[in-house]
């Protein structure tokens, strides 16, 4: 059994690791509702993203977080521009 604040697949735990070391804005919130393992959330608050807790390929799921994480990056200095 995997204690609280740390996901069950190492992928996983190393992308989120990743991503609080990018800023401390970026927020990972644990909340275990079916198969969902959390939340990460940035500063403007747009679109969070849902971290699984038994994904078919965790090393995928990684990927996406930190691909999450670069487009969120603006957000974190608040130099993201609003598109009309």
């Amino acid at each position: 059994m995997v204690g609280r604040g740390r996901h069950q697949h190492n992928e996983i735990n190393a992308a989120l690791k990743a991503i609080r070391a990018i800023n401390s804005t970026f927020t990972v919130e644990e909340d275990h509702n079916g198969h969902r393992w959390g939340w990460i959330t940035c500063a403007c608050k747009d679109a969070p993203f849902a971290i699984n807790s038994t994904p078919r390929n965790p090393g995928v799921h990684a990927k996406q977080i930190r691909r999450w994480a670069g487009r969120h990056g603006m957000c974190v200095s608040g130099d993201r521009e609003e598109t009309s």
